[in-house]
Order: C-alpha cells, then structure tokens, then sequence
C-alpha cells in the first residue's frame, strides 16, 4: 500500500457584484413601498434597508482617504468592505439622512450610491452600477447598440452568458433594468447584485463553540487572546459531510466521564459493568473529587451539538466508553484496561497519559495491549506528553511511555498552537506523526513552582474549552492545586446554562490527544471498514504543513505530517475504490481514482500506464511490464 498523494481543499468565497443606483436620493422613487425586479418573468419583491448604503468608490481613491470622507459627509456609521472598492455602509443617524447621502454621492470620487435592499425572506443585498442583460437571439447588433444608447448605458463586460452595463449613478437602475426587459427585447435584465455568497458549514448553536478555535479560529477573542485564522482542524467544513455515527464508539482510558452529563449523557455513553480500574466501585467510571481529566478529553471528542449550551465536540453523534484509572491502578490494569475497551466493542481508543520516560519497552504488558488492539482492527491514539520547555529552555523534551511505543499504526498525537506553530511543551521528536490544536504554553510560574529554573511564557495557561464536573468540583472554579494563572477560585466560564459544567481550562498534548480521537471517529463514521494502519495514513495524508518547519518526505520532528486537518480526512475517508483488473494495456493509459488496487495487469507494445491516485495505490497479483513499455505512479 502506497500513500500517492494529499487531497487537497479550496474553499472559494463568490462575491456576486452587484449595483443598484437612484435617480439621486432626492429624486429616487420612494423606498419606502416594496419594489422588485425581473428575474427571468419572475417579479421578485424586494424592500429598502432603511439604515444601509451601498458606495462604489474611484480604485484611485486610497479607503483610508474614502473612509475620512464618508464619515465627514455621513455622522456616525460603520463601514464593511465587499472588495476594494464597493463597501456597505451603515447609518447610525438617519437624520438628515437624503441630504448627507446626496452630499457623497456629488463627490466626484464616487462612482455611485444606492440602497440596500432585502429579499421577502430576509436576505440583505447592495445594487451599485452594472445591469446584467441577456439580448435575446433575435436582437440584432445595430439594435442593442440604439437600446444601450436610448438608456445612456454602457457595455463593460461581455461572456457567453451575458452581458453587463453600466448606469449613470444618477439615474435608478431598479427602473431602468425594468423598463429593459419590459422592452421585449431581453430574456433577463436585471441590477448587478452584491452579497456575500454563503460557505454552507454547520456551525453549532452551543454559546461557547466561540471559543472553541480548535474547530474553528477565525482570529476571535478567546480568554484574553487572539490566534491566527484558520489554525484550525477545520471542523465546520468536516461537519457538512459528517457528525458521526451512534455506531462508532470511542473509549476515554482516563479520569472517568461523569454519569448524565448535561453535555454528554448517557444515551450517548457505553457504561459497562468492570469499566472502573481505579478505586471504588468497579462498576462505576465516574470521576472522583476534582478528576475532571476524562470528562475534558470526552467532551472533546463527543459533546453534544446544538443543544444550545455547553460546548461542541468533534464527533457529537458518535458514543463514548467510559473507562476509568487513577493512582491505585497498576501497570497490569492499564493493560486490561486497553483489552477491556477492545473486547467490549470500542472502534478508536484516546489515551491522554503516559509514564515519564522515553524508554518503549517500559512496560511489555502494555505494548502487547497496544498490539493486540491495532491487530483487532481498533485505532489506538496517545498523547506525546508535555516534556519540551522549547522557548526559554530551548529543551525539545521527549516523547513518554507508551506513546514511544514501537507498533506500526500507533498514533502519537503532539500540541500546535493557536497561532499554526508548535506549542512550548510539545516534544520536537521522529516519534511525533501529527499534532493538533491545544494551549500555547504553561506559564513560568508552573515550572518555578516545580523547582526549574526556566520554562514557560509568560502570560499563556491552559486556553481550551471542554466538559467539567457539574457544580463546583473539578477545573471550574478552578481548585487550589495546579497551574497558576489561574488565580485558585477563577470561574471560567461564569454565565450560561450549567456554567458549572463546562471548563474555558484544558490544554496540553492531552487535549491534541481526543482531538485526533475524534476526528478519527468521523473518518469511521463515512467509512467504518478502514483499518488502523489506513486511519493513520489518512490523517497524516491530509494533515496541514503548519509553521515554518522543514518538512522532509512530508513530516518534520516538530509536528510531525502537520496539524490535523478534519474536513480534508473525511474527504479522503470518502474515497472509493477504482478497480484496475486483469487488463492489457497496449496504448498509452490513465487510471484516476481517490483508491486504486490494481491487480494482473500487463503493460506492453511500448505503452505507457500511469496510475493517479489522490489517496492510496494497491498492486496486487501479478503485474508485468514489458520491455519498453511503462509504469508511471502519481
């Protein structure tokens, strides 16, 4: 099996320009009445946005310089911008709003100005300077160039589609562009229309995925600080192809999951009687005191979605086996406890902890369970721990027990940052396959506390959002031991339904570590016969180059084949198979596939065969090339 080739993704966002003009806003028929235009025969009612303008600037006059202006002429208003030179402009004050506006649009700098309007269903739209026509076959040359010149229009574009003219910004293109088609002579005229095309992703309505800039970072304000746009896994995009399936299950070897979560409930959990390896009641994987660890990495992976509270996780549809260890458990048990989940049905495993050492042979029990989980066909994912102390110490640290450990298809998951770089504590080392999404750094006061003498970044602490103990148990409020900032007391988040339930304090590789669990989960979800080893290949296929890092034959030691890329996984998970199968080949031949399994074939009379496969290319059985003939695999 051979990995041919990344998919890849663009995301184009389409801005139709469009233009509508008036007479001047002292002449313009009155917008206060519905008004419409031709859509084909179609009259579509449209209505004035009262507070809203459209303007299309001169390209030679600078924004800042049209900005100054506008606010001159205008008041109080706030500006968006379509592209350089076409801008929606909202009006805070709509007193003596036709005189400030006929004031702008007697600049000679502007080019026109015109209302907003909206669609019966809401959908707001600028009109500027152009007409979209379409003569009708029969109109000949001689006559299109009378109707343009009778309307005092002039062509700007010509395609095969259509055609667009431009108005004088003093007359009303709404009217103009009717009387057109009204003509006879057009099989559509209609104003340019301007609006934001729609990316369709599913963003949830669960209040504080805002701040969830692992599955989506658009630059926002989150716990005092901003990131860089798109350091995402882009899980909006994944989420319109899948949320995941109740069929999918993924065991948490943690801290325990609390029963009934208000977020995860246990409709959406696999409780099972000897799924407790810790103290207490063997039977019950619940966490204890302040644990509130499992719950963090199980809500990452499966909170529930648009419930309209709490948190969003990365695989919401599909189920989560609680399974639960603390400090009485043996390294014998955390063994069981691995063949317990692969026993009891679970598909991924996410392990959030390791032993500090680098040795791989730490403990022989605990690999073998490793092995024998791959070999029943279920993705086992482990955190790399947080050893590095990269920015003072310049320490790269080293990857733990039993995420060194040495079994083909093993996913050792390491931390980026909010910004796409590599986060302070994750180990730069071979051992790392992909990295996902966590908290930038620890701060100094963490390491000094410890007895180090440098470590950390000054005002950075744990930053992601995630499931907590109901009430005040567990990170929020946030308890007297561990990381500082947080001051001990601090309540983050503090608002909402069950605020007391959710947590804006994760991080580490043990919140890359159910990152990649869940995103693993929705490759399961399109496609639930692929095999560890085909998991692993997809994620770090499709994984995002981050940083300036030097990647060599697609991965580096710092973050291994890149941050996880969800939506560009599922794509690949999507992938069918083409079947190339006991064939001669005797002329020049191209077989293009997502997978391609090519099977007794035979390549002769000096053709050439050229296999293109964006994902995986399996040879099998015999295949034979003869002399001067050839095989070329993209």
């Amino acid at each position: 099996m051979k990995s041919i080739k990344n998919s890849s993704r663009i995301v184009a966002i389409i801005l139709v320009f469009a233009m509508i003009t008036l007479l001047s806003f002292n002449s313009q028929k009155d917008d206060s009445e519905k008004r419409f235009y031709y859509a084909f025969n179609e009259k579509v009612q449209i209505e004035q946005v009262v507070n809203k303008i459209l303007v299309k600037k001169k390209t030679t006059l600078a924004k800042s310089n049209y900005e100054e202006v506008a606010k001159q002429l205008l008041g109080e208003i706030k500006i968006e911008w379509f592209n350089n030179d076409i801008s929606e402009i909202e009006l805070k004050d709509l007193k003596n709003k036709e005189e400030k506006v006929n004031s702008l649009i007697s600049d000679d700098e502007v080019l026109s100005v015109r209302s907003i309007y909206k669609t019966s269903d809401n959908l707001e739209f600028g009109l500027s300077d152009e007409i979209i026509v379409k003569f009708k076959d029969e109109i000949k040359d001689s006559e299109k160039e009378k109707i343009l010149t009778r309307f005092n229009l002039k062509k700007s574009k010509t395609t095969k589609i259509y055609e667009s003219v431009t108005i004088s910004k003093n007359d009303d293109i709404i009217e103009v562009a009717n009387k057109l088609y009204e003509s006879g002579n057009f099989i559509f005229a209609y104003p340019n229309i301007i609006c934001k095309a729609e990316l369709f992703s599913t963003f949830p309505n669960d209040p504080y995925f805002q701040f969830q800039v692992t599955c989506h970072n658009t630059g926002q304000t989150f716990n005092g600080h901003s990131g860089t746009p798109d350091a995402d896994i882009d899980a909006p995009e994944a989420w319109d192809i899948t949320t995941g399936n109740n069929n999918i299950i993924i065991a948490v070897f943690d801290e325990g999951v609390t029963s009934d979560h208000p977020d995860l409930p246990n409709t959406r959990q696999v409780r099972l009687n000897g799924s407790n390896f810790g103290s207490g009641d063997v039977n019950n994987p619940s966490p204890t005191g302040n644990d509130n660890h499992g719950n963090s990495c199980a809500g990452v992976i499966g909170a529930t979605m648009n419930n309209n509270q709490g948190i969003a996780g990365i695989a919401p549809n599909c189920r989560i086996m609680p399974l639960r260890w603390d400090g009485t458990t043996t390294s014998d048990e955390m063994a069981d406890g691995i063949e317990f989940a692969v026993n009891n049905g679970a598909n991924i495993i996410s392990n959030s902890w390791g032993y500090g050492t680098s040795n791989n042979n730490y403990i022989p029990a605990i690999v073998t369970a490793i092995q024998y989980a791959i070999n029943n066909n279920v993705v086992v994912v482990f955190a790399a721990g947080n050893t590095a102390r990269h920015n003072s110490c310049n320490d790269n640290g080293y990857v733990t027990f039993p995420a060194n450990a040495n079994v083909d298809g093993l996913l050792t998951v390491g931390a980026s940052d909010r910004y796409d770089n590599q986060s302070d504590y994750s180990p730069t080392n071979a051992l790392i396959d992909i990295v996902a999404p966590s908290h930038r750094a620890y701060p100094p006061e963490t390491y000094i506390a410890a007895g180090y003498d440098c470590g950390g970044i000054s005002g950075e602490t744990f930053e992601m959002w995630t499931l907590d103990i109901p009430g005040d148990a567990g990170y929020n409020s946030w308890p007297s031991a561990g990381i500082h900032p947080p001051s001990t007391g601090e309540t983050l988040p503090n608002t909402g339904t069950n605020y007391l339930s959710y947590t804006g304090r994760f991080g580490g590789t043990s919140h890359a570590c159910p990152v990649v669990a869940g995103v693993a989960a929705l490759l399961l979800s399109v496609n639930p016969n692929l095999t560890p080893q085909q998991v692993f290949n997809i994620l770090t296929g499709t994984a995002d180059k981050i940083g300036s890092y030097t990647y060599v034959n697609g991965r580096c030691n710092e973050t291994g084949y890149g941050r996880v890329n969800a939506f560009a996984a599922v794509q690949a998970a999507t992938c069918t198979t083409t079947s190339f199968v006991n064939q001669t080949v005797t002329t020049n031949t191209t077989v293009v596939g997502c997978n391609v399994n090519v099977q007794n074939v035979n390549v002769q009379n000096n053709a050439k065969l050229t296999i293109d496969a964006q994902n995986e290319t399996t040879i099998n059985g015999t295949f034979e090339v003869q002399l001067g003939s050839s095989l070329d695999i993209n």
